[in-house]
């Protein structure tokens, strides 16, 4: 009886050492939602199929079950009107994302399904310098220190990037990202970005970066 008993109590401890700890937890996972404005989606500056590939993206996060994700980011172009990245002010772009304008406001159906989970995810502006074109959101300086310090206190291991575009503004802030220290983070939701080329720059920024691409 004693052998038997020694066994069984054996048995038990390898099932305890082989199973995972039911206290363990899930990564802790960010959204960072790029430029999904209207003027990139019906505006001056409409990437093609962006609606439908936004749509697609309110209803992913909004059949994403209730704690998901610990953080969501919005980041938003704010650029004043006689910003010189404008064809008016001798830049490439047409006047787009003119700070508090209808063309520089959130996607509706993004910005609700965003509210079902967090009420208070913040937008992260960049490009509020006339002189200055800032792609990425950590070229802004102040976001930038934003981002970064919530990335670091809120102990985020993944972080889900969607949004427009993935040759210019998803992909520069992918990148610096990257340069940042967090490439190992980053998953690229790439169903659910837009892009303006065929999708070949962002394809090359994750094989160069050995990133994980999600669909």
């Amino acid at each position: 009886m004693k052998a038997i008993k020694m066994l069984l109590l054996a048995g038990v401890a390898m099932m305890c050492a082989c199973q995972p700890s039911q206290k363990s937890e899930s990564a802790k996972s960010m959204l960072l939602l790029v430029d999904v404005q209207y003027d990139f989606i019906t505006g001056s500056l409409a990437v093609d199929g962006a609606p439908a590939v936004m749509d697609g993206l309110a209803q992913y996060i909004a059949d994403q079950p209730e704690g998901k994700f610990d953080a969501i980011v919005m980041t938003a172009d704010h650029h004043p009107a006689d910003h010189s990245s404008f064809k008016e002010h001798g830049g490439i772009w047409p006047a787009h994302c003119v700070q508090h304008t209808e063309g520089a406001s959130i996607y509706q159906p993004v910005l609700e399904a965003v509210k079902k989970h967090q009420a208070d995810a913040p937008v992260l502006t960049k490009g509020d310098n006339v002189a200055v074109d800032e792609y990425s959101i950590l070229a802004n300086e102040a976001s930038a220190k934003k981002l970064l310090a919530m990335i670091e206190e809120k102990g985020i291991e993944e972080i889900y990037v969607a949004g427009l575009c993935g040759d210019y503004c998803v992909g520069n802030s992918i990148k610096d990202l990257v340069a940042a220290g967090h490439g190992d983070k980053i998953r690229v939701l790439t169903r659910y970005i837009g892009n303006i080329d065929d999708g070949s720059t962002l394809r090359t920024i994750v094989a160069e970066n050995n990133l994980q691409a999600v669909q």
